[in-house]
């Protein structure tokens, strides 16, 4: 092959690589039941759109005994890794309301099950400092192509 066969050829791998992000799903994930039984679950459902890059997730903005006030965030797809499972790593961090201090930021990874950790991240001075780790949440994530 001579180097212009050569050239169009990975011009042509680059653009069917393209043409597949554009056929890009979503990918829609609940609380899974073992991990419901054994604490609360701020989290209720997890969309992600992988063509528009966004993240909606249904929460439990405040919970009494005998009720709970639902919401919705939103978040910003930041990262969409390929592993060797198959499978991407999504990372998301969450829109931050006007007078929220604290920042969100989510990794969304399969391990035997699909598992959601959470990071608490307060900016001080435009510096970042930890402010919280929450334990990973197991959830059932089911995957639909859009195109």
């Amino acid at each position: 092959m001579n180097t212009r066969t050569t050239r169009l050829a990975w011009q042509l791998l680059l653009l069917l690589s393209a043409a597949g992000s554009a056929s890009a799903g979503t990918i829609a994930c609940v609380p899974s039941p073992s991990s419901a039984a054994g604490s609360f679950n701020w989290i209720r459902r997890i969309a992600i759109d992988e063509h528009s890059r966004t993240v909606s997730m249904d929460i439990v903005r405040s919970r009494t005994k005998d009720t709970e006030t639902m919401g919705k965030m939103r978040a910003e797809l930041v990262s969409m890794d390929g592993t060797s499972s198959g499978e991407p790593i999504y990372l998301f961090n969450a829109i931050p309301a006007a007078g929220d201090e604290v920042t969100s930021l989510f990794r969304l990874f399969k391990s035997g099950d699909w598992q959601l950790a959470r990071a608490g991240v307060v900016f001080v001075n435009k510096v970042p400092a930890l402010r919280s780790v929450e334990p990973n949440m197991m959830f059932d994530c089911k995957r639909s192509d859009l195109g």
